[in-house]
């Protein structure tokens, strides 16, 4: 098995999503991703991750899948195609979560032909209720056609990558019905959160509210994988923007941080931070379970 590090590459995002957890402190400091020096640094530190690994835990992770996220993470297409060709160098299989609203041949074509998947975050088909969550960009809400669109563009040239839905469940979404949009997305997984309240608790729904979801759903349980906020505390390995280990935090809002990875090494900086390796193997068989 992989394992995967969730690296956050910038803030910056043309959304304004008013739950989104990409916000990290010492924002005066300049983002990795800027500086080819630096991503060529970072990128021998994760691949150092699963020897580190296997020699804290006894685990046998055989390799790394980085999987970039943002902020948008095709906001900075340069940079992004840099990390992309670095973190090749070191034979990590690379996935990437996206709004999809930056993509274009060419990037559709790289992560048809060197992702083994792509992710798209869609809460909502509802132009009012995206306009609410902030998934618009000048007022004009996310469109489900482009992702759709994309999607199909990305499958005529890699037919066998997986495609993977991400939605996150709150107040303003949380009694919508999106079964007619999966099916046509038709992914191999439908990820599901209840809205973490890591920024505000702004919008923040019960258990009973986000069951009911999930119950409304219940015909594609097949691809459902849900995430409550105990699942989603520590069974994450991530990476912020300035190349620090982050985790969220059990007693508070906010975040918990390592030193910089390029300034101690990643084996210092993973000290620093917890990671419950059961927790991740947990949701790693989740995963198994539904032959994705």
């Amino acid at each position: 098995m992989k394992i995967v590090i969730n690296y956050h590459l910038t803030e910056a995002c043309n959304y304004k999503c008013f739950y989104c957890f990409a916000k990290w402190q010492n924002k005066n400091q300049k983002e990795v991703l800027h500086s080819k020096e630096k991503v060529h640094q970072l990128m021998f530190e994760i691949s150092l991750l699963p020897t580190l690994l296997n020699a804290k835990y006894g685990t046998s992770f055989s390799g790394v899948r980085l999987n970039l996220v943002g902020g948008e993470t095709f906001l900075y297409k340069k940079q992004v195609l840099n990390i992309i060709e670095e973190a090749r160098k070191y034979d990590f299989e690379l996935s990437a979560i996206t709004n999809g609203s930056c993509l274009d041949q060419d990037l559709i074509r790289v992560i048809a032909t060197q992702f083994s998947m792509i992710g798209f975050s869609v809460d909502s088909i509802n132009d009012e209720s995206n306009i609410k969550i902030g998934r618009s960009f000048k007022n004009i809400p996310i469109k489900k056609d482009e992702i759709l669109n994309s999607i199909n563009e990305i499958r005529s040239i890699s037919p066998n990558i997986d495609i993977k839905i991400n939605s996150v469940i709150s107040q303003i979404n949380k009694d919508e019905n999106l079964t007619n949009f999966i099916k046509d997305a038709s992914p191999s997984k439908w990820k599901i959160f209840k809205m973490l309240p890591i920024i505000t608790s702004q919008n923040v729904i019960d258990d009973f509210d986000f069951d009911n979801f999930l119950k409304r759903h219940n015909n594609l349980q097949d691809i459902i994988s849900s995430e409550n906020n105990d699942e989603m505390t520590h069974s994450y390995l991530m990476i912020d923007p300035i190349g620090r280990f982050f985790q969220n935090s059990p007693i508070s809002s906010g975040y918990e941080y390592s030193s910089e990875i390029l300034t101690v090494g990643a084996s210092n900086a993973l000290e620093e931070i917890a990671f419950n390796v059961n927790k991740f193997f947990n949701r790693s068989k989740l995963i198994s379970s539904l032959n994705i």
